[in-house]
């Protein structure tokens, strides 16, 4: 068995003991077990960051909806509006007002009392669902919680889609004061990420795949499409791998969340050739249309990496792999470190791979001759660099 043959193997088998280890123990990604201190002065401070422009942005809203809501006593629905905004700006960006939360009984009172006078005040909904907090284990009693914000998402969804039929896909991904359906892609999003969370990869990848179609210039919606797709291409994998080697197979991933589900998802006839071209396609899309500085630009190349290795491509391993240290070295300092279970699994077999050794060039960097490095003269006055003639 050659070397790619076997890290293919022992990747799947790890695969598979990953994906079948109970998940009560883990962390829900929703909740937030750090939160940051947010503040205008120290996003300022990354003024050089898109990433971190998009979070000043949010922080604002949320902050002057915050203040519109104490100067009117609560009475002032303009508030609501903004902090809606400001969280589908960037979600988590609502752990930088901690103290408000015991001013949610409040805000819930003026949410409905305007919804109560027009249906369609969208903004009420977005800031329930915003303050429905997740269970902080990953577990079944936890998913009906997040089975509920689904329902909560699909109604919202519908009702502006009503509304506002036919409407064209913002060319602003981040600009939400035109109309509601400006708000359509993130939504989708939140939902694609509730299913990614559950394992629930058909629906998520659908879900993405909506996103998208009301801005095609989402790129987060891309990141997810991406590893939807990509994390169904592996399952596939280990599926095979079981059978060829006549293994009981794991639970399965690949069947829809209930039997009684009675829905043909498109992507299910899909080969792994199929599922793999689109999701490396996708995502090298995001890689190109995302600042460096986005919270999942490593996580992007280290689902690169896996697929690759997976493959059975030790140099695009190798090279995903290392531009995800390096993606990692950009992240903004208020970021928590990637965390990611198939990380570690390649971890070692990066260790394993030979030394990459530089190819002998010339020190003239505007020389193309090919030489061998015996040819190489060390130059006379530094001592240091090497030119294919003095």
């Amino acid at each position: 068995m050659d070397v790619n043959t076997e890290a293919l193997v022992q990747s799947l088998d790890i695969l598979k003991e990953k994906w079948s280890q109970r998940s009560e123990g883990n962390l829900h990604p929703f909740v937030i077990s750090q939160p940051v201190a947010f503040s205008e002065e120290m996003l300022c401070q990354f003024d050089w960051s898109p990433t971190a422009r998009i979070y000043l942005q949010a922080f604002k809203l949320v902050k002057e909806g915050f203040e519109i809501l104490h100067k009117s006593n609560f009475t002032d629905k303009r508030g609501i509006s903004l902090i809606a905004r400001g969280y589908l700006t960037e979600n988590c960006i609502l752990q930088a007002f901690p103290a408000e939360a015991f001013l949610f009984p409040l805000i819930f009172q003026l949410c409905e009392k305007n919804l109560q006078k027009n249906p369609s005040f969208f903004e009420g909904l977005v800031v329930l669902l915003a303050t429905q907090t997740s269970k902080e284990k990953i577990s079944e009693e936890g998913f009906r919680v997040d089975m509920q914000k689904v329902m909560c998402l699909e109604n919202v969804i519908h009702f502006i889609e009503k509304a506002e039929p036919n409407s064209l896909p913002p060319d602003d991904p981040f600009k939400f004061e035109n109309n509601y359906s400006s708000w359509l892609h993130v939504l989708f999003y939140f939902l694609g990420t509730i299913y990614f969370t559950g394992k629930y990869y058909y629906k998520a990848a659908e879900a993405y795949e909506n996103s998208l179609k009301f801005c095609p210039s989402y790129f987060a919606s891309k990141r997810g499409l991406g590893c939807s797709l990509m994390l169904l291409y592996m399952a596939k994998l280990v599926t095979k791998h079981e059978e060829s080697t006549q293994s009981v197979p794991m639970e399965s991933i690949l069947d829809p969340p209930k039997a009684s589900d009675r829905v043909v998802f498109q992507h299910a006839s899909w080969t792994t050739e199929k599922l793999r071209g689109t999701a490396v396609k996708v995502l090298e899309e995001y890689l190109k249309e995302a600042p460096p500085c986005h919270k999942s630009y490593p996580h992007v190349y280290y689902y690169l990496a896996q697929s690759s290795l997976l493959g059975g491509n030790t140099t695009e391993f190798r090279k995903y792999y290392e531009l995800g240290q390096d993606a990692e070295e950009k992240r903004l300092p208020f970021f928590d470190p990637v965390s990611l279970p198939f990380k570690d699994c390649m971890s070692p077999f990066y260790q394993l791979l030979p030394n990459r050794q530089e190819e002998a060039r010339c020190g003239n960097r505007a020389c193309i001759k090919e030489v061998k490095e015996n040819d190489l003269k060390t130059c006379t006055g530094c001592g240091n660099q090497k030119y294919c003639s003095k």
